[in-house]
């Protein structure tokens, strides 16, 4: 009698199957680490603005004797590296952000002491 090799249907069918439940429970947690990364670059996209634009703010005040220092910033047109904000309002004391948000890549970012608020992005809304 002869010796067959290879699988039969019922053996191809339950490896499919497992590999079907694997990437059931993958996929969940892969899309949630990239939504995570997302919020984190959005994040650092936001301080790296809020550096940029305190150092503005301190070359204005070097340049020129008579520049008034904002009390609330709303503009977007300070140069960053990385994604430029859509929307920023930013309280400032004497030059220094001290709160707001900044929507930067589709994310809201809450700002508080001057930094992004770890925890605190969320997607940011179409009004």
């Amino acid at each position: 009698m002869k010796s067959r090799k290879g699988f039969t249907l019922i053996e191809l069918l339950a490896v499919i199957v497992i590999l079907a439940v694997i990437a059931l429970i993958a996929t969940p947690l892969i899309l949630n680490v990239i939504e995570t990364a997302k919020k984190g670059a959005a994040e650092q996209s936001a301080n790296g603005y809020i550096k940029a634009l305190e150092d503005h703010i301190a070359i204005q005040m070097l340049e020129n004797a008579t520049y008034t220092v904002p009390e609330t910033y709303t503009g977007t047109d300070v140069s960053v590296k990385g994604d430029k904000p859509t929307a920023v309002s930013l309280t400032l004391e004497n030059g220094i952000v001290t709160k707001g948000t900044i929507t930067v890549s589709g994310y809201k970012v809450t700002i508080e002491n001057g930094v992004a608020k770890k925890g605190s992005t969320e997607a940011a809304t179409t009004e």
